[in-house]
């Protein structure tokens, strides 16, 4: 359909405008490790150290929690988390804003914008999503999923601990 093409063409005309047809994840992976570790660290540590749930880690943690982000794009519209869907992401804002909407998907509750973070409770708890989030406008976005969290988590006993004692707090809180 037309209006399908156009959110095609409108998605590849918004990465060129933003990227000039670069890869950002491809780029960054052809650099030597060193090099690759120092680049990301700079490029993202600041999403990281926001997020209360890392404050007091240790750099090494910190490294390996940067290196597991996966750059993303969403368009305007999209629907980037769906209240009541279980939740195994968190997303950190690099460029755009999301809006927080209700369930009549009209209603706007919040917007968040470059340097926001979101998801942090679903890293923890696994739960389904207590909000709707969607893209106000093209956004940039980092994700850090479950899977890659707990990998490095299992390598941070001490953290860990921590971690999970933030997890029973919010859990409490959320009446779980």
């Amino acid at each position: 359909p037309s209006t399908m093409q156009e959110k095609v063409h409108n998605y590849f005309d918004y990465l060129w405008d933003s990227r000039k047809g670069f890869d950002e994840t491809a780029v960054v992976n052809e650099l030597p490790t060193p090099l690759r570790v120092e680049l990301s660290l700079f490029l993202n540590r600041h999403f990281i150290e926001k997020v209360p749930i890392f404050k007091g880690a240790r750099p090494d943690f910190i490294r390996d929690i940067v290196m597991n982000l996966q750059s993303v794009v969403f368009s305007p519209g999209d629907f980037i988390v769906r209240k009541g869907e279980i939740g195994n992401e968190m997303f950190f804002i690099s460029k755009g804003s999301v809006e927080v909407v209700g369930d009549d998907e009209k209603t706007v509750f919040a917007t968040l914008q470059d340097g926001n973070f979101f998801g942090e409770i679903a890293i923890l708890l696994s739960v389904p999503r207590t909000a709707n989030i969607r893209a106000k406008e093209y956004c940039d976005l980092y994700m850090l999923d479950k899977h890659s969290f707990d990998n490095v988590l299992n390598n941070y006993p001490d953290f860990k601990e921590h971690i999970q004692k933030l997890a029973e707090e919010r859990a409490k809180g959320l009446g779980k």
